[in-house]
């Protein structure tokens, strides 16, 4: 899979993320002219050009194109996205992947504080001293993958989801999929999946949320954890588009599968209760159950602190203040009172919503924290 690099900088800099993204060997990266077309019209039918002939599977782009840099330009990869994304909506371009990439400052400053672009894009990550390459070179890999299957596989919505069931399931997620009146375009499927599906809570997890429903310690289970997964949740794994960059289980079939095993339902079981009841019925030992994190008390875990990344009970969590208005069926994340006092995550923007503010100063006070 190819990729384009647009970047008004010119430096050290370009050429080892270009570098670090080929070394790892999932995807090519080549830096895009961009010094060439100082006028938008033509560096956007340079772009249709290039993917009309298939020298390109998607595109990596910096923020800011009109910095400092030797090759500035204009205009910005919001409004060359935008366009690209109008282009391949009226069908006369094939969709593909669009990611975000820039520094840190210039992210905080533009794109988070610009709701309305923020759906532009595929995926974003940051520039910093130690990209992990590996992990986007996967994504990025992932993304391309799933757009050529879309494009030139048109796929049922089964295919696109990976199962065939959709009836436990909250019938206003897929609505805008099942519309017979408003066909979705590529992208949307993309969008849809990455940000509303992957990047919330419900209907799918991450491995971490799989965890605490479960009442498993990773760090202190390892192999067995591996093995609990593999040879009796695997049924539980999303194997829909773009499964390869991203390693999620359906929440519903997680809790339909314990009750299979057990032949108990999993909420209001503490921690123990649940490990215990997976050890009889799988046969794995060395399951390890998770402990409360710091002034909480509850182990019937149902969620996560983002802080901590460990298991939390909601009632003992606080809701953090989400970047986009949730959908009415996603669930909210939470940040534990410890992760609070000592401001971890601050720095990603992880709040606690402010309808939580008070409670936490009474909760404080009852605890007699200052």
């Amino acid at each position: 899979m190819k990729y384009l690099y647009i970047d008004d900088e010119n430096d050290t800099s370009v050429d080892s993320i270009i570098n670090g993204f080929n070394d790892i060997n999932k995807i090519e990266v080549e830096k895009f002219p961009l010094w060439k077309f100082k006028d938008f019209g033509m560096l956007i039918n340079e772009l249709k050009s290039r993917k009309k002939t298939n020298e390109f599977d998607g595109i990596i782009i910096d923020l800011r194109l009109d910095g400092e840099g030797p090759d500035r330009v204009e205009f910005s990869a919001i409004s060359i996205t935008s366009e690209l994304r109008s282009i391949t909506a009226r069908g006369d371009l094939k969709a593909f992947p669009i990611i975000l990439c820039s520094t840190d400052e210039k992210i905080k400053k533009t794109y988070n504080s610009d709701k309305s672009s923020q759906d532009l894009f595929d995926y974003t990550f940051e520039k910093s001293i130690s990209p992990n390459y590996i992990k986007f070179s996967k994504k990025l890999y992932s993304l391309a993958n799933g757009y050529n299957k879309i494009n030139y596989n048109p796929l049922p919505l089964q295919d696109i989801f990976g199962r065939d069931d959709f009836n436990s399931l909250d019938s206003r997620i897929f609505e805008s999929f099942t519309n017979q009146d408003s066909k979705p375009i590529i992208y949307d499927y993309a969008q849809f999946i990455v940000n509303n599906l992957f990047h919330c809570t419900n209907p799918l997890i991450k491995d971490t949320i799989v965890a605490a429903r479960l009442g498993v310690d990773i760090s202190l289970s390892n192999v067995s954890w591996q093995e609990l997964m593999n040879n009796f949740f695997n049924s539980a794994k999303y194997n829909g588009i773009f499964n390869d960059g991203w390693d999620r289980w359906w929440a519903d079939l997680i809790i339909a599968k314990f009750k299979e095993l057990t032949n108990k339902k999993l909420s209001f079981l503490t921690a123990e209760e649940r490990v215990s009841l997976l050890k009889t019925h799988t046969g794995i030992q060395g399951l390890k159950s998770a402990e409360p994190l710091k002034f909480c008390n509850s182990s019937e875990f149902w969620t996560i602190c983002e802080g901590y990344k460990m298991p939390l009970d909601p009632l003992e969590g606080f809701k953090i203040q989400p970047s986009k208005e949730l959908k009415s069926w996603q669930e909210s994340k939470y940040l534990s009172l410890k992760a609070i006092l000592e401001r971890l995550g601050i720095d990603k923007g992880l709040k606690p919503h402010f309808s939580e503010l008070e409670r936490i100063e009474e909760i404080k006070k009852h605890k007699k924290i200052l």
